[in-house]
């Protein structure tokens, strides 16, 4: 290759450094008018291809490159990558088995194969792709998707502190890597702490702010925490009922202490407000006119309303107490519905992690007697 056919490829590589792909396929149909068949620029160009989403054009290209390599496993891994982000992960794993074949220490067709059987799913693939996870930490500790594929295999396997300690072991070596805030921002999403959440998604943005799925989720976990308010305050408001069904008092305490909780949540808000960063608070006062945080608000009224009912008129003898308890019933089945959903979403991981670990027993069982009959 020339001086100038070098230079552009450099350029093209800087190009893709910074997200740049569109221009760098340019640069790089530039360099391939003067060297066809250049493998190394066949390569960057599947590359930008897959990254635009071309994923067509970049098989194309890479099977190209392929009759042309004469040590191709770089070139499979890339084939991989392309048929993964295309919705083929089995095709995915054989391309990275091929790979492998010719080339077992390339961490890079490890890592393909674990994400590709991880996304295949099942609980004997699962297995196998945390043993090839396990083989590209091995081979490339320093690489930070590597230990994000780490925790996406816990994850799948119920072992949420693990996969928390796999993202903060990649942000340690790269603070600023978008993927990996990203996903410890969606493990907070996934176990309802919408705080946490929100101010990972945050960071996500600035770290990355073209990532348009961050930006979505940094949308929804905003209105979920105008729904933590609804939350807190029905709580309160069958706490209340409860307490004075229970415990006889006169009107002018039930009435203080339904003045009370308002007054405690409505603390207890602006603390939560502080604690927001301001891109959170910008986004809370954004979602105010959203339909779901409507809703929320008016179920919020709701409970309020019947606190303070309940608070001056005890019974549903009278009009008050009657419209009290109106109040009250849809804004309690809302609460149990929300409640039921956080257990489960909570006791998913463990569920799961569980499940593992019997088939993984199982699995070891069956396993030695079958090598015991055939001996």
């Amino acid at each position: 290759m020339t001086d100038t056919g070098l230079a552009a490829q450099q350029r093209a590589v800087a190009l893709i450094e910074v997200g740049r792909h569109a221009e760098a396929v340019e640069v790089l149909r530039g360099v391939l008018a003067e060297q066809p068949e250049h493998v190394g620029v066949l390569y960057h160009l599947a590359r930008c291809h897959r990254m635009l989403g071309q994923f067509a054009e970049a098989l194309r290209v890479i099977d190209r490159a392929l009759a042309l390599a004469a040590t191709p496993q770089h070139l499979l891994v890339e084939k991989g990558r392309i048929l993964l982000a295309a919705g083929q992960p089995a095709y995915a794993a054989a391309a990275a088995q091929a790979a492998l074949e010719r080339a077992p220490g390339v961490w890079e067709a490890h890592a393909l194969l674990a994400e590709a059987l991880l996304t295949l799913g099942n609980p004997t693939r699962v297995v196998v792709a945390r043993r090839h996870a396990d083989t590209a930490l091995e081979l490339a500790p320093q690489v930070p998707g590597v230990h994000l594929l780490d925790a996406r295999v816990h994850a799948r396997m119920g072992r949420l502190r693990a996969a928390r300690a796999a993202c903060r072991q990649a942000l340690a070596l790269d603070p600023s890597y978008e993927p990996a805030l990203h996903q410890l921002a969606l493990f907070d999403a996934a176990q309802d702490r919408v705080g946490r959440a929100a101010r990972g998604f945050t960071d996500a943005l600035a770290a990355d702010p073209q990532d348009g799925s961050a930006a979505v989720r940094h949308a929804v976990v905003a209105a979920a925490l105008w729904w933590r308010l609804f939350d807190v305050l029905a709580l309160a408001a069958v706490a209340h009922v409860v307490l004075f069904a229970v415990v006889d008092a006169a009107r002018p305490a039930r009435l203080a202490t339904a003045l009370l909780v308002p007054a405690a949540v409505a603390g207890w808000s602006l603390l939560t407000w502080r604690r927001q960063p301001s891109p959170v608070r910008w986004q809370l006062r954004r979602q105010l006119g959203a339909r779901t945080v409507v809703v929320c608000l008016a179920f919020t009224a709701a409970a309020l309303a019947g606190l303070l009912l309940d608070g001056i008129a005890p019974t549903t003898d009278s009009v008050l107490g009657g419209l009290g308890v109106l109040l009250l019933a849809p804004a309690c089945l809302v609460l149990a519905l929300r409640l039921w959903r956080q257990l489960s979403r909570r006791a998913g991981p463990a569920i799961r992690w569980l499940g593992y670990r019997i088939w993984s027993r199982l699995a070891a069982r069956a396993t030695i007697t079958t090598s015991e009959q055939r001996s």
